[in-house]
């Protein structure tokens, strides 16, 4: 196509990077907005000192169509490890440790799905003999932990199947790469809080609709273009919550434990689903960093502490809080006039009781060894949901000319996808129901979505902290 077609793109994050490295190989002219200065802080996230990582799995029950992705962008970072000399993928291993000791229902549906797709060797189940002894001929042995059931009667330990194809990436490293990639194949960017803060789409009415023909930033300059990629329509947020602790790199016996070399990601499901199909609680860690920090998150809102918790390294603690706050207007799935959004970083050091509450129960099953110590830090980690945890990757009806294109909602699972997803959306794009990607109907616009990670409990549920 010709160079002449001009994509905004507002967001340099994992979702904005892939398609502006996707659309600049196909020869748009492509800019990118973002209000973070990325370009001085090479998206260096000093305060966190490093902590910043995301699990990568292939594992997804029925949905067949995100393990393939994973599995397509799996190929793609061992790729980018090989030509950077850069560890962006962390090939750990996970071990999914189960609620009982027997295979949870989601299990049985992933290992189908991984037998469908023939990779089933892959994985490694701790009760089958056979999958044990390909483990140790594999050298996957020393990952298959064991983990005792609490109170139980016959001193049982929880099932759990390790995937040797999953891991863990490093985020800010990666989009730093990628970031570097697009400036080096001609994309622009505009940062900082003023210039590269986009804080209107700039409309011109045609007939009884609108079209997008740019962004208007906050130092009041229209910025025009054929087409808008907005990252933020159609979402809504949800907290995780954060405390960091830090191996001393002397304590040997740590360091070594919680190495990548020795230690996988492990996820465990707090509880099984519900009858409705709903989860109801799952923790995941992680592997230290090259800094000594480990991370641990919590999903759910189920547990309560039995101990108190610390330990040399960092725990990020995931639970879904909501932050409702008066909607613009026109907005098609407000709550009672509300939408729940990010706090301000200086309102986001502090965690809620409940969450820190929350982590006791998996650090006495699974760290016993680290009890009594202080955090090092603690702060809420925004998350970009969908409604209903599936991406939204499509042209934005109510705009004429196929002028505002929508590619977000990563709901806590699309960093690892970072090197293939603009591909699929930039097909999406070009293509629209004549495009070759397999996801194209799973990643409709769909304003009748269901509302999930606690989005759908409302303005007046106890995890909305931003009624406190």
């Amino acid at each position: 196509m010709s160079e002449t077609k001009s994509v905004a793109v507002v967001g340099a994050g994992i979702f904005g990077l892939s398609l502006a490295v996707a659309l600049r190989d196909k020869g748009y002219l492509v800019t990118v907005f973002d209000r973070h200065a990325y370009d001085e802080t090479q998206y260096d996230p000093a305060a966190d000192e490093n902590v910043q990582a995301a699990s990568f799995r292939a594992s997804y029950g029925t949905k067949l169509h995100y393990q393939r992705l994973a599995l397509e962008s799996r190929q793609e970072w061992i790729a980018i490890n090989k030509s950077s000399g850069i560890d962006l993928f962390v090939p750990s291993g996970m071990l999914r440790v189960q609620p009982s000791d027997e295979l949870g229902a989601l299990e049985k549906e992933t290992l189908a799905n991984m037998e469908r797709d023939g990779i089933r060797e892959t994985q490694f189940v701790k009760s089958l003999a056979e999958d044990r002894k390909r483990a140790k001929a594999q050298g996957w042995e020393g990952k298959l932990l064991e983990f005792p059931i609490p109170d139980s009667t016959d001193a049982g330990t929880y099932e759990a199947v390790l995937d040797s194809l999953g891991g863990f990436m490093r985020c800010s490293h990666a989009c730093l790469y990628f970031q570097q990639l697009a400036a080096s194949k001609g994309v622009g960017f505009v940062f900082g809080n003023q210039r590269g803060d986009v804080e209107s789409i700039v409309e011109e009415a045609v007939g009884d609709k609108k079209k997008a023909v740019g962004v208007k930033t906050k130092d009041g300059i229209i910025h025009k273009a054929d087409l808008v990629l907005d990252l933020s329509t159609h979402l809504e947020s949800s907290g995780g919550s954060l405390a960091t602790f830090k191996i001393d790199k002397d304590n040997k016996a740590l360091w070594d434990k919680y190495s990548p070399e020795n230690f996988p990601v492990i996820t465990w499901k707090s509880t099984p689903r519900n009858k409705t199909g709903k989860d109801t609680g799952s923790v995941y860690v992680l592997p230290r960093t090259p800094d000594g920090l480990v991370k641990i998150g919590f999903r759910g809102i189920k547990v309560r502490p039995e101990s108190s918790c610390g330990l040399f390294f960092s725990l990020i603690l995931r639970q879904q809080f909501t932050n409702f706050q008066p909607a613009p207007e026109g907005v098609p799935f407000a709550q009672d006039g509300k939408w729940s959004i990010p706090m301000s970083p200086r309102d986001s050091c502090t965690i809620p009781e409940a969450a820190v509450d929350s982590i006791w129960q998996f650090v006495k099953i699974f760290l016993p060894e680290f009890d009594q110590v202080p955090f090092h830090s603690t702060k809420l980690c925004w998350y970009t949901d969908s409604l209903d945890n599936s991406f939204v990757i499509d042209y934005v009806p109510t705009y004429t000319g196929n002028s505002l294109f929508v590619c977000t909602g990563g709901s806590g699972h699309g960093a690892k996808f970072l090197p293939v997803l603009g591909k699929h959306a930039a097909d999406i794009l070009q293509n629209g129901d004549k495009a070759t990607s397999f996801l194209r109907p799973f990643w409709r616009w769909r304003p009748d979505a269901p509302r999930r990670n606690g989005l759908e409990d409302g303005p007046d549920c106890p995890r909305n902290i931003g009624q406190t």
